[in-house]
């Protein structure tokens, strides 16, 4: 799999939605509020479209680029921050740095905003924890920024949760890049 086509889709992949997870976040309070909020404003749009197309959204919530995490995380490493230095590295010289095995672990808040015309009606709220091991890394980097990654392996677990309520959770998955 190309490193830089990876986002965290990947890591939840083939996972559905079952009625009964709907139905939990349906009847948290929030939910409620909201629910009740959007019927007061406009009675005529039926609450279950608002909430499968929030589901139906959430989805893409995960298409976060997994390069542009590991990128941040790896940038603060002492031995790849120095040759991040564009003054210091600025050559066509290209530096491959080998990295030990390492757990990058990452949290997301995102939320979807429901509002009718321009009016905020409330919002949804997601979370996302993952934890990444990482093993034979070896970066590439050029004119003192990360162009690749030539090799590695990768062990990812982590959980997609609605309101606190799971809907993907991933205990396991492995990659090569």
């Amino acid at each position: 799999m190309k490193y830089e086509e990876i986002t965290l889709n990947h890591l939840f992949r083939h996972q559905d939605f079952h009625e009964e997870k709907v139905s939990k976040i349906e009847i948290k309070e929030k939910i409620s509020e909201l629910k009740n909020s959007i019927i007061k404003k406009d009675p005529r749009i039926k609450w279950k479209n608002v909430l499968d197309e929030v589901m139906g959204t959430s989805s893409k919530l995960l298409n976060i680029n997994l390069k542009e995490i590991l990128e941040g995380a790896w940038k603060k490493y002492n031995e790849v921050e120095k040759y991040l230095d564009e003054d210091t590295f600025n050559t066509d010289e290209t530096f491959l740095i080998p990295l030990v095995e390492h757990t990058v672990d990452s949290e997301h808040y995102p939320n979807i905003e429901i509002r009718i015309g321009d009016t905020y009606v409330g919002k949804i709220d997601f979370e996302l924890r993952f934890r990444l091991v990482l093993s034979g890394i070896i970066l590439k980097i050029s004119q003192g920024k990360i162009q690749g990654v030539k090799a590695g392996k990768c062990k990812s677990s982590g959980i997609f949760s609605c309101e606190g309520i799971t809907l993907f959770k991933d205990e396991s998955s492995e990659f090569s890049f």
